[in-house]
């Protein structure tokens, strides 16, 4: 299998190309901007059970990605502009290569790619898009906690920590991070309705520290569909913030500063981030929920000590899905994946998984 990795010198992008090499049957052509970047990437992955070549490749040059899809047969994207998501996904289905996008949970995003569904299905292709950890596991979490019973409600809470002072972070990527906070949809269904508002945080018991830490509501694509299945009275995702100096200070400046001058407002959230953001590394994903019947209360716990591992492992667990069980058609990576089998393999990569 050869998987196009786009992007593959960033934070996401590498470990995705590392744990790919691990499949002797895979040859991975790690796609980037930079000649250096890529240089530098073959250097640190070293020898490794499959193959690896690299292409300088502009997401912006319509040549440099239809020589990538045309000898791939699978394309990753793991840029750091969400909107190169669409034009990835498009070209997808224009050149018959499946293909999986590690990009923002937007409903703008999702309104446009469920329109390429008939024409996926047709061509036997999969656009998979939502990918990593947030999105792409909380409602995996809740389907596998479902397969053991029915459950009334489920809520997802996500925690993470970065030492960004001592990380490199393009500047694409903290301007995505900010279109993230600016589009924050704090919505989470509840008894069968939508409601909308701050004022619905809930307390997540990470496992880290000493107290819950309280999580505002963040709606994921995946939620909506698992709203809509109808299997579930009340359900939603979580994110845990910052502490109060960013929270209350640096994030609502930097927005504010951002709709005067974007470039400004990025600069103020990456410098906040370096000062006041930087903890331990940790991503941590926790459901609590509770069974239809019984009432019983149900917790799993997914984390990993490096975030960027936690993005990149539930990726090429869904990358080995879409290969060994191929279902055309637009996906969310959480309604793609087998869930029981997806947390095998995130186990088998090193992910600690409770339940």
């Amino acid at each position: 299998m050869n998987v196009a990795v786009i992007g593959a010198t960033g934070n996401a992008g590498r470990p995705i190309a590392r744990l790919l090499l691990d499949d002797p049957s895979v040859e991975v052509n790690a796609c980037a901007r930079s000649e250096a970047a890529l240089a530098d990437l073959e250097s640190t992955i070293g020898p490794s059970p499959g193959m690896l070549r690299t292409t300088v490749a502009d997401v912006a040059r319509s040549d440099d990605m239809l020589r990538v899809f045309g000898s791939a047969d699978l394309v990753v994207g793991a840029t750091s502009r969400s909107q190169h998501g669409m034009t990835l996904a498009e070209l997808a289905v224009e050149t018959g290569v499946s293909y999986l996008g590690l990009y923002l949970s937007e409903p703008a995003k999702w309104d446009r790619l469920r329109t390429l569904h008939t024409r996926c299905v047709e061509r036997g292709v999969m656009v998979v898009d939502d990918g990593g950890w947030h999105p792409g596991v909380p409602a995996a979490m809740v389907r596998a906690a479902a397969e053991h019973g029915a459950l009334s409600e489920a809520w997802v809470g996500a925690s993470f920590g970065l030492r960004w002072d001592e990380i490199g972070v393009a500047s694409e990527t903290i301007d995505d991070f900010l279109t993230e906070l600016e589009a924050t949809d704090p919505s989470v269904w509840v008894e069968g309705g939508w409601v909308r508002g701050f004022r619905h945080a809930r307390h997540f018991d990470f496992g880290v520290g000493e107290e819950p830490v309280s999580c505002i509501p963040m709606c994921l694509e995946e939620m909506r569909e698992l709203a809509g299945s109808g299997t579930l009275d009340s359900t939603g995702f979580f994110m845990a913030g910052f502490g109060p100096a960013l929270d209350y200070a640096v994030l609502p400046l930097s927005m504010g500063v951002a709709k005067v001058k974007r470039s400004w407002g990025a600069g103020l959230l990456w410098w906040g981030l370096r000062h006041f953001g930087s903890s331990d590394d940790i991503g941590v994903l926790v459901l609590d929920g509770r069974r239809a019947e019984s009432g019983e209360a149900v917790r799993m716990r997914v984390w990993h000590a490096d975030a960027y591992a936690l993005t990149a492992i539930p990726a090429v667990a869904t990358i080995r899905q879409m290969w060994s069980n191929p279902r055309p058609g637009v996906w969310t990576q959480a309604s793609f994946v087998d869930p029981g089998h997806f947390f095998e393999q995130l186990r088998e990569m090193g992910v600690n998984v409770e339940a």
